[in-house]
């Protein structure tokens, strides 16, 4: 009997066959395999269903077995940065055998390579957990090895540390007062300072003066990076946070249609700019930031607001004070905004259609935020607009709970970050506080949509879904397990609820008829492998519509 086809201008052009399909749909079905034509998924279904659908030139794709997933996607990750960095700049990888001597050892021979007077710029691994001593070098051990070299090393975003030289040339000394939102580090005894300091403030003065890279830097470093995360599995991201001239370089790849994976940017807010600036001339600034909120295709969005609201673990806005005195008595962290220059920034988000995406570590953080969001919500509501809590605080209260359920808030959750730095929450903020960062299921019990990231720590989204589900530090110890998620919401997390965080739900996200062809061939069965086993898993093949953007 003659084989029936079907006509080619209908039939798919792939199917992938004899697979464990978790298509993430409403139900969660198990499928078996899958029609893709062109860039979007045709049909899903069992093999029979689906190979009855092929024509004369379908491909066929035999998956032996194993579990397909959706495309994961990484709602908080600084993609741009990390490229960059990786490319022109000293990184310090996360590794157990990382010690201060072998740090200032790999600075100076850095330092014996390159021009006289060459700024080097580094950056620290994803934690102070990782460094033997649980410290950053200060400027006087870094003065032994960097010679003339201005050097300036940034760690998480938050802490850095820069060599004697560095202050020479941006005239930052003793007698140079905190600047608002910053802080630097003073040596108890003497006042002088030690080259460390905290939050972007004060590292402002340091970054004017390093020079800024070339745009074919920025763009070959991009597309590097874009193939390192497709090898992931990361098939779509949020980069929360960039300047201009940054975003022109993604605008330009997205020209160009170099970019592997599909991107979601948002631009930087800083109080530095925005604080005690009225109503009407706040809303000009944020319609004159570029191109408007919902720019681009399912390749590249462009137009919401990345807002700062506190520091970062060591900086981190508290409603009670830290545990240790290295920062002072009473340190309860960093406000970075005033409660009416920040309802006024959200009052304009709102009302030039910005969306916004707030950085919000503390507790009492998360209060100012959903406190400012509330006022914002009741003046006109934003229920819809899924403005997003970055990182989701710690210890909710009941009134954050109400606050965020009834204003439609989501929560990016960044699991990997509580991986890395158990150690350093735990001795900074207490065991309660410190093992409660990421209360996922404090919030999901609540009904807030929670979507999955990496943020400062490591990249990997198949890691974020087994710290997730064990809660497990970088040490091999439990954080705080009763906020623990199954492997069905962790999945979640970082696809669908991914795509509704940039409000993508209905082309990305699950593998259903009509969305995009982003999906993940995995060695081994993430919803079924022993737990330990997890993080273990391997991406086999990444689709981004439906070609093949990495193979193992």
């Amino acid at each position: 009997m003659a084989t029936s086809f079907l006509p080619d201008q209908i039939a798919p052009d792939l199917i992938l066959h004899n697979a464990k399909v978790v298509t993430v749909d409403n139900q969660f079905s198990i499928a078996q395999a899958v029609a893709i034509k062109g860039s979007r998924i045709l049909a899903v279904g069992s093999d029979s269903e689906i190979r009855a659908l092929a024509g004369r030139n379908t491909h066929y794709e035999d998956l032996g077995g194993k579990t397909l997933i959706p495309g994961l996607i990484d709602s908080h990750i600084h993609a741009f940065g990390i490229g960059v960095r990786r490319t022109k700049q000293l990184v310090f990888a996360d590794h157990h055998g990382l010690t201060l001597q072998s740090m200032l050892a790999e600075i100076g021979q850095l330092a014996d390579t390159i021009p006289p007077g060459e700024w080097i710029v580094s950056r620290g691994p994803h934690a102070l957990d990782f460094i033997a001593e649980g410290r950053l070098p200060d400027r006087w051990e870094l003065d032994t090895v960097t010679g003339d070299h201005p050097f300036y090393l940034m760690m998480q975003g938050h802490l850095g540390v820069v060599n004697s030289r560095a202050l020479e040339l941006t005239g930052i000394d003793r007698n140079t007062p905190d600047p608002e939102g910053g802080r630097y580090y003073r040596h108890p005894d003497t006042g002088e300072l030690t080259g460390l300091m905290l939050e972007r403030p004060a590292f402002q003065p340091f970054l004017s003066q390093i020079p800024d890279y070339t745009m074919e830097d920025k763009l070959q470093a991009t597309r590097e990076i874009n193939d390192i995360y497709a090898s992931y599995g990361i098939t779509s991201l949020l980069n929360p946070g960039e300047d201009r001239d940054n975003v022109a370089a993604l605008e330009e790849l997205w020209r160009r249609r170099q970019l592997a994976i599909r991107w979601n940017t948002l631009y930087w807010v800083m109080p530095s700019q925005y604080a005690g600036k009225p109503y009407d001339e706040v809303a000009d600034m944020l319609r004159n930031l570029g191109p408007a909120n919902g720019f681009g295709d399912e390749w590249l969005r462009i137009g919401g607001l990345k807002i700062i609201a506190d520091g970062g673990f060591e900086g981190a806005y508290m409603r009670e004070p830290f545990m240790e005195d290295e920062f002072g008595p009473g340190w309860r962290g960093i406000k970075m905004w005033d409660d009416e220059s920040l309802t006024t920034v959200l009052r304009a988000a709102r009302d030039t259609n910005c969306g916004v995406f707030i950085h919000e570590l503390g507790d009492a953080a998360l209060d100012q935020v959903l406190d400012a969001m509330d006022v914002v919500d009741q003046e006109k509501s934003i229920t819809g607009r899924r403005w997003t809590l970055e990182h989701g605080g710690i210890l909710p209260t009941p009134r954050n709970l109400e606050q965020a359920r009834r204003m439609g808030i989501v929560v990016s959750t960044q699991q990997p970050m509580g991986w890395a730095v158990g150690a350093t929450t735990r001795r900074f903020w207490g065991e309660k506080r410190g093992s409660n960062m990421k209360p996922n299921r404090t919030w999901m019990d609540a009904g807030v949509v929670v979507k999955g990231g990496s943020d400062v720590g490591p990249y990997d989204p198949i890691l974020g879904i087994w710290t997730c589900v064990t809660r497990t530090n970088v040490a091999g110890e439990p954080m705080d397990l009763s906020e623990a998620i199954t492997r069905e919401e962790a999945l979640r997390a970082y696809t669908i609820n991914g795509a509704y965080g940039t409000f993508e739900e209905d082309i990305k996200g699950s593998i259903e008829p009509g969305k995009l062809a982003d999906m993940l061939v995995l060695s081994d069965d993430l919803m079924t492998v022993p737990e330990d086993n997890i993080r273990d898993i391997k991406v086999l093949t990444t689709y981004v519509g439906g070609q093949p953007v990495y193979q193992a």
